[in-house]
């Protein structure tokens, strides 16, 4: 009895990582950590960032917001993960740093982004604040069949 509670449940467990190996990240898509900002980039462009404070991803711009960006340089895959591993370049008005990121899907549309700069600043610091993800975690969001920012206002 006890070897067939532990077989089901190997198999359950299996069964769950099977589940989540199926889930793959989209890299054409746009993803920002505020569900609202995908309509604000598709009416308003670059705009969207003078009335909202949100990040946004795309495998090919990186991440930006108003007054921060990292470039992409390196993005790593590797067969039957669907976890990726990406180097990047950060900057801020009077900052540069490196950073390596381990960015893994969290459900159909969202996508988790864990940055080793933001880990490290977050775990030294006694007052970060309380948050729903691990240290240095950020959920993104995807925004639909958005696959570019507007330059302008107009709609895609």
């Amino acid at each position: 009895m006890r070897a067939h509670l532990i077989s089901a449940g190997l198999l359950l467990l299996m069964g769950a990582a099977h589940a989540q190996e199926d889930l793959l990240i989209d890299q054409t898509s746009i993803y920002v950590t505020d569900p609202l900002a995908c309509e604000a980039l598709e009416t308003k462009g670059l705009d969207a960032w003078m009335d909202m404070d949100f990040l946004s991803l795309s495998f090919a711009d990186g991440i930006q917001s108003m007054e921060f960006h990292c470039d992409f340089y390196d993005i790593k895959s590797r067969a039957n993960s669907p976890t990726l591993f990406v180097d990047a370049v950060c900057q801020m008005p009077g900052e540069l740093y490196p950073d390596i990121m381990a960015i893994a899907p969290n459900g159909e549309d969202s996508i988790l982004v864990v940055s080793g700069s933001e880990t490290t600043l977050a775990l030294a610091s006694s007052d970060a604040p309380p948050s729903d993800n691990p240290p240095g975690t950020t959920l993104y969001h995807r925004c639909g069949d958005l696959t570019e920012i507007p330059v302008t206002g107009s709609a895609k």
